[in-house]
C-alpha cells in the first residue's frame, strides 16, 4: 500500500481532486479492474484514448491519473493531472513496488540483432556463476528457475516494474533485458535503475512503426541518454557507434570490434567451424581464450558484448571467457534443427531483417569453404510489417544461396501471394535457384528433398516462434519441429 504523496515528486503534478494521504492498493492500466483503492493511468493510443473512461473509474471510488489537456465533464471526477500519463506510467509502477531495480545489477541491452542471444549468453554465464539470475526478452521472461511466457520483446510498465518486483522477492542478483526500440519510444522502461546499457548494432527495422530510420535511431538512443547507466558497452564496428557514445551519460564506457585493437575488446585471432568458434581476445586484463558453441563472427561479437558487460559489473573475466564454452546462447538462433552424418546441415533462425539474414547467411558461407555442398535458403517476409525490407531480404538470400525458396513467414492480415510478389522484385535470379511456394511447411519439406547430406540448410524469419498467424487467427507452428517431422524423428 502506497499513498499519492509517495507516487509522485511534487513538480509532477499539476492537480489533484484528491487528498495527498490517499491509499493505494495498485496500479492498473485497465478501467475494468477498477475498484477502491486503484490507481487508473489513462493513456491516449492510437485506436483508444482511455481518458475517455475516467468517469467510470471515478463511480468505483477509485483515482485516474490524467494528461495535462484533459478536462473533467464532472466535479466529482478523483483524479491527478500531469503532463504525460505514458512518460510517468513507468516511475509511478517503480515507485509503487518500491524500485526494484535499486536492489539488483539491470543491464539493458539494445540493438537491430543481438540482443536474444546476448542476454541469454550473460543468463547462462552467470547462472553458472552461482547467481540467481533474471531475464526480460524475446523468448521469454525468467525469475530464477521461473519460465514465464513473453508477449513482447519489453513487456508494458505496469507489467515490467511487476516483473521486477517478484525478482526482489526471489532474490534476483543480476537481469539481462532486451529493450526495444518501440518501448523506448513508449517509455515501457521508465523507472529502471539500468547499471549497464548495452549497443549491439544498428540496421533497418520496425520502419512499419517508426516510419524513418532517423526516428528509429532516435528511439535506441533513450537507453544511453535517458536512464543514465553508469556503464555503457558500445559496438565500435557499428557506423552508428559514435552516436551512442556521445549520447550515453556513463562514467565508465568500453567498446568491442572484430578488428580495431584500439577497442577495449577485440578478437586477435579467430577459427569458425560447424562446430563452433575458438578465438583469442584483446581484453583489458590482457590475451583471453574463448570457445563457444556459436557459429559465426556476428556471435562473436555478442561474446564480445557480454565480456564487456562481465567487466562493466566487476565480475570475473577470466571465469567467464572460460564458462562461454557452455553458454549456447538463445533457442532460435542458429539453432541446429537436426544432428547425424545422413542428414543435411539444417538451421533454424530468427533473422527477419535483411542485415540479420546476411550475418547469418555470411557465417554458413564461410563454414561451406571450398567445398561443393550448397547453401538452400527457405525464408519469408511478415505481413502488416515494415515492406520496404522485402525485396531487400530477397538480395541477399539470393546473393548468398545457391538454391533460394521464398514463402509465407507470417502473412497476417495481407495476401501471402502479394507479399511474396514483393520479394521477387529483390531476387538475383542470376546467382541462384529460385522457388515460390507460400505454404511454409511445403517450402521446407522442398528445401529438405533438394539436400544432400553435406549441404547446408537455412530456416529463416521465426527462430523460436511455435506458431504462423495467418488472418487474425494464430496456429502451431515449429520449424524445428516441421523439419523432424520430414525426417520421422
Amino acid at each position: 500500500m502506497k499513498t499519492v504523496k509517495e507516487l509522485f515528486q511534487p513538480s509532477e503534478i499539476i492537480e489533484a481532486t484528491v487528498p495527498l494521504d490517499t491509499s493505494i492498493a495498485e496500479v492498473i492500466v485497465d478501467s475494468r479492474k477498477a475498484k477502491k483503492g486503484s490507481l487508473f493511468v489513462a493513456l491516449r493510443g492510437s485506436q483508444l484514448d482511455s481518458h475517455d473512461f475516467v468517469p467510470l473509474v471515478s463511480s468505483k471510488n477509485a483515482v485516474s491519473v490524467v494528461d495535462g489537456s484533459y478536462s473533467s465533464p464532472s466535479s466529482q471526477t478523483n483524479y491527478i493531472k500531469v503532463h504525460s500519463t505514458r512518460e510517468l506510467l513507468g516511475k509511478i509502477a517503480s515507485r509503487f513496488w518500491g524500485n526494484p531495480t535499486s536492489q539488483f545489477n539491470l543491464v539493458g541491452i539494445t540493438g537491430t540483432n543481438g540482443k536474444t542471444t546476448t542476454s541469454f549468453l550473460l543468463d547462462q554465464i552467470w547462472t553458472q556463476m552461482g547467481l540467481t539470475t533474471g531475464l526480460v526478452g524475446t523468448v521469454h521472461n525468467k525469475i530464477a528457475e521461473e519460465v514465464i511466457e513473453s508477449e513482447l520483446t519489453t513487456p508494458g510498465p505496469v507489467e515490467l516494474q511487476t516483473l521486477f518486483h517478484r525478482m526482489v522477492q526471489r532474490k534476483v542478483e543480476v537481469c539481462s533485458m532486451e529493450v526495444s526500440s518501440i518501448a523506448l519510444d513508449q517509455f515501457r522502461a521508465q523507472g529502471a535503475e539500468f547499471k549497464v546499457a548495452v549497443f549491439t548494432n544498428f540496421s533497418q527495422d520496425h520502419l512499419d512503426y517508426h516510419k524513418t530510420m532517423d526516428s528509429y535511431l532516435k528511439s535506441k538512443l533513450r537507453l544511453f541518454s535517458d536512464y543514465k547507466a553508469p556503464h555503457a558497452v558500445v559496438n565500435a564496428d557499428d557506423k552508428y557507434s559514435h552516436s551512442f557514445l556521445a549520447a550515453s551519460t556513463a562514467a565508465h564506457k568500453l567498446t568491442y570490434s572484430l578488428s580495431n585493437e584500439n577497442s577495449d575488446f577485440s578478437v586477435l585471432r579467430s577459427q569458425f567451424s560447424k562446430s563452433g568458434t575458438i578465438a583469442v581476445l584483446k581484453t583489458p586484463i590482457g590475451e583471453l581464450e574463448i570457445n563457444s558453441p556459436l557459429i559465426g563472427a556476428h556471435n562473436l561479437m555478442n561474446v564480445l558484448a557480454v565480456l564487456g558487460v562481465v567487466k562493466s559489473l566487476g565480475q570475473d573475466l577470466e571465469k567467464a571467457s572460460d564458462l562461454l564454452k557452455n553458454a549456447t546462447g538463445a533457442p532460435g538462433r542458429l539453432q541446429r534443427a537436426v544432428s547425424g552424418e545422413y542428414y543435411p546441415n539444417v538451421f533454424v533462425d530468427y533473422a527477419h531483417s535483411d542485415d540479420a539474414l546476411e550475418n547469418v547467411l555470411s557465417a554458413l558461407t564461410k563454414l561451406r569453404g571450398d567445398s561443393n555442398c550448397k547453401i538452400i535458403t527457405v525464408f519469408g517476409c511478415g505481413g502488416d510489417r515494415d515492406k520496404t525490407k522485402r525485396p531487400k531480404m530477397a538480395k541477399v538470400a539470393s546473393v548468398y544461396s545457391d538454391i533460394t525458396i521464398a514463402t509465407s513467414d507470417n502473412p497476417r492480415t495481407e495476401d501471402p501471394e502479394e507479399i511474396l510478389d514483393e520479394v521477387e522484385k529483390g531476387v538475383d535470379r542470376s546467382v541462384t535457384i529460385y522457388h515460390r511456394e507460400p505454404n511454409r511447411r511445403d517450402a521446407i519439406y522442398m528445401a529438405l528433398k533438394l539436400a544432400s547430406p553435406e549441404d547446408i540448410v537455412l530456416i529463416a524469419g521465426k527462430g523460436h516462434e511455435n506458431y504462423q498467424i495467418v488472418g487474425s487467427q494464430r496456429f502451431d507452428f515449429d520449424d524445428v519441429q516441421v523439419v523432424r517431422d520430414f525426417y520421422s524423428l
